[in-house]
């Protein structure tokens, strides 16, 4: 029987020290030159929508945070991307491989993330802000032995009439949050919906003067150690790639303009 059901996943990967310009030549080959076998696979392992981005972590390094959204959960999902005998999959396996020493073929190196909280706005909207939707993915490390308290503190706030206010009045439409477990440390990883750019998002929630904003920011710096005030700190993203089922790839151009 036929079904619509998806899952979401966000995950992060790291990039290796001068590696930024194979990472973005990789995604380049695979949106243009390899165009037609990249669509063959994400639509033949059942992934219906992938965003790339590349951010930049003080203290951390370079990561790519990438969004699928499939058929199948992510673990499956990514075996069968990257660990068949398909040509294609061995040559995005090397890839990814040589850009972040993860060789996502093996299933012990499959990444380990949890879904803690996934929220959508049910209230109707304008077809005009439906227009100006842009997904983003960003990360944030946690300070070590925060990750138990971090679930705990989610949970407890995902329905707080207080939170959904907040994501309401900075447009968000949808917030999915995930904890991943990494060699690098644990992080928390966000996948939002909004009809603003990431930094403007930012930069509202930082001058925002409301008493659940600060209170926001405390537990924010309580949990990671980073002052969101502090622009070395903001998450800033580039998008790299983005392709779905019923659009297909952006152009450049389209990508450029997504992220300015």
């Amino acid at each position: 029987m036929q079904t619509d059901k998806t899952t979401d996943s966000c995950f992060i990967l790291p990039v290796l020290p001068h590696k930024i310009g194979n990472v973005r030549d990789f995604w380049d080959d695979v949106s243009e030159k390899f165009r037609e076998d990249t669509e063959d696979q994400l639509k033949g392992v059942g992934i219906k929508r992938m965003l790339a981005f590349l951010q930049a972590m003080p203290e951390k390094g370079d990561f790519l945070v990438l969004f699928i959204q499939s058929t199948d959960d992510l673990g499956k999902t990514l075996q069968e991307m990257f660990a068949t005998d398909d040509e294609f999959s061995k040559y995005l396996a090397g890839q990814f491989k040589d850009f972040s020493g993860v060789d996502l073929s093996r299933e012990e190196n499959l990444p380990n993330v949890r879904l803690l909280a996934d929220w959508k706005e049910e209230r109707p909207f304008g077809e005009e802000k439906n227009m100006l939707l842009m997904p983003w993915c960003f990360a944030a490390p946690l300070k070590p032995g925060k990750a138990d308290e971090v679930v705990k503190l989610v949970d407890r706030l995902k329905d707080m009439p207080e939170a959904v206010k907040l994501m309401r009045d900075h447009d968000i439409i949808r917030s999915i949050t995930y904890l991943q477990r990494a060699q690098q440390g644990d992080f928390l990883v966000r996948h939002i919906v909004a009809s603003n750019p990431l930094d403007d998002l930012i930069a509202d929630f930082v001058s925002c003067d409301h008493e659940t904003c600060r209170k926001a920011r405390d537990v924010a710096k309580d949990m990671t150690g980073l002052d969101y005030s502090d622009p070395r700190y903001q998450p800033h993203v580039e998008l790299l790639f983005k392709w779905d089922e019923s659009h297909g790839f952006e152009t450049a151009d389209q990508v450029i303009a997504y992220t300015e």
